[in-house]
């Protein structure tokens, strides 16, 4: 079985991702830090660089790369479900789980860093808010959706385990 992550940037992805994997045994994979190894540059470069689609081609590479593998959690991308023909490949690879985590939160936690090249923009918090609206509906597509309650991972890794 392979778990696979979706949701916003700041969502908490990858933190709960290698967590969970330690728990289980299982490898863990994020597709960003992929793909920047992938690529020998980090995902600001790549989007600077390259550009977005490029970078979205990337990701469908990585769950291409995926299918017939086992036993790994995959934290993908806050974009990854914009590209047409990704969610299927997800559902293909493994259950998939939205970390639905609050705005606030998420936008409190991306504003604390500025490598997202998606938010250095004029006004961070309104793109934030206007890509979260354009996405959620994507991210709800997922096998499970899940609201972390707390802030301690050993609970919600709990939970998340149960909802399996």
């Amino acid at each position: 079985m392979n778990i696979l992550f979706v949701g916003f940037m700041g969502c908490g992805k990858t933190a709960f991702g290698k967590r969970l994997a330690t728990r289980l045994g299982y490898a863990f994979l994020d597709t960003d830090k992929w793909i920047e190894a992938l690529e020998g540059q980090s995902i600001s470069d790549i989007f600077a660089q390259k550009g977005e689609p490029y970078f979205r081609a990337k990701e469908t590479e990585c769950l291409r790369a995926l299918q017939g593998v086992n036993n790994h959690v995959v934290a993908t991308g806050g974009g990854i479900l914009t590209t047409e023909g990704n969610l299927e490949l997800i559902q293909q690879i493994g259950t998939s789980i939205f970390i639905d985590a609050d705005l606030e939160l998420i936008t409190e936690r991306i504003l604390k860093k500025d490598h997202r090249p998606l938010v250095k923009t004029e006004n961070p918090q309104k793109t934030i808010k206007e890509l979260w609206e354009k996405r959620y509906h994507l991210y709800q597509q997922a096998d499970i959706c899940f609201k972390p309650e707390g802030t301690q991972f050993g609970p919600i890794l709990n939970q998340i385990i149960q909802l399996l």
